[in-house]
């Protein structure tokens, strides 16, 4: 029916939106504590918010195997974007964060052996091309900033994780799979932490309210979204609407957090978002 279709638009559309709103809570979640502090706390909350929603239920057998992948690959990639992001402004992350859509193709081809088609290859282009319009303005390398490179490798592992959550999808419940790859990531939050974070609480009393509206809003009820959306439209019209989680990410830099951009970085995210669609239509 093209009236529950329409739903299902919609509901990614708000979806994508509160994605993009998702970086704003990181970049002040940076800004009063830090990036593995918060990263712990909000993965240990969005653990928790997803195990009541998939009733403590979660993947046996081969699915557990993804879905601890998943969850282990989600952790990396998750800390790169965090830590990428004390620097690197909201929409430059959002647009960066956006090119694991034009990996995912070259990642497919090299685990999983799949051919990398000539689309793949000119929207990589397009997007190296923006991408190095949006982190140096159109200046030198020399002007890329280590942030803008942290959250690009964090987009490499999002790619990866793409990947994983298509093997464990085929395997095991949607939302059991991801109340156990959220519950992977969070006990890995832990050890991360635990290892290499100050192993202090500074910040907790002030970042907590980002970290649970990131946690329950962004990780939670949006995937929630996402899944029902993604069940009840085309595969093309939620990739298309999902993707504009890097134009909403822009948005709400510069209306919440008081971001400008220049032409030549503006036109570099026409370029990011180019390839994305690219990539997509042509699937």
């Amino acid at each position: 029916m093209k009236s529950k279709r329409y739903l299902a638009d919609l509901i990614l559309f708000i979806a994508s939106m509160i994605w993009g709103l998702g970086y704003f809570f990181q970049k002040v979640g940076n800004e009063t504590t830090a990036p593995l502090t918060f990263n712990c706390l909000r993965y240990i909350i969005a653990a928790a918010f997803l195990a009541i929603a998939a009733r403590f239920r979660y993947p046996k057998g081969e699915g557990l195997k993804y879905t601890i992948l998943a969850g282990a690959v989600m952790a990396v990639a998750a800390n790169m974007q965090q830590i990428g992001m004390k620097t690197a402004s909201i929409g430059n992350a959002s647009f960066i964060t956006a090119i694991y859509i034009v990996l995912v193709p070259f990642m497919s081809g090299i685990f999983l052996h799949r051919k990398v088609k000539p689309h793949h290859y000119l929207a990589a282009l397009i997007s190296m091309a923006g991408l190095y319009l949006i982190t140096t303005g159109g200046s030198g390398l020399e002007k890329i900033s280590t942030g803008d490179l942290i959250v690009f490798i964090g987009s490499i592992f999002w790619a990866v994780q793409i990947l994983c959550v298509d093997k464990a999808v085929a395997l095991c419940d949607p939302v059991s799979f991801t109340a156990g790859e959220f519950l992977t990531a969070a006990v890995l939050q832990v050890i991360i932490w635990l290892t290499l974070g100050h192993h202090d609480l500074i910040g907790i009393s002030a970042s907590w309210p980002y970290a649970a509206a990131s946690a329950i809003l962004v990780l939670g009820i949006a995937f929630i979204m996402q899944s029902y959306g993604q069940k009840n439209t085309s595969e093309t019209e939620a990739s298309i609407i999902m993707g504009l989680e890097s134009v909403f990410g822009a948005l709400f830099g510069a209306i919440l957090y008081h971001e400008q951009f220049g032409l030549i970085q503006l036109a570099g995210m026409a370029l990011i978002f180019s390839a994305v669609l690219l990539v997509v239509l042509k699937e």
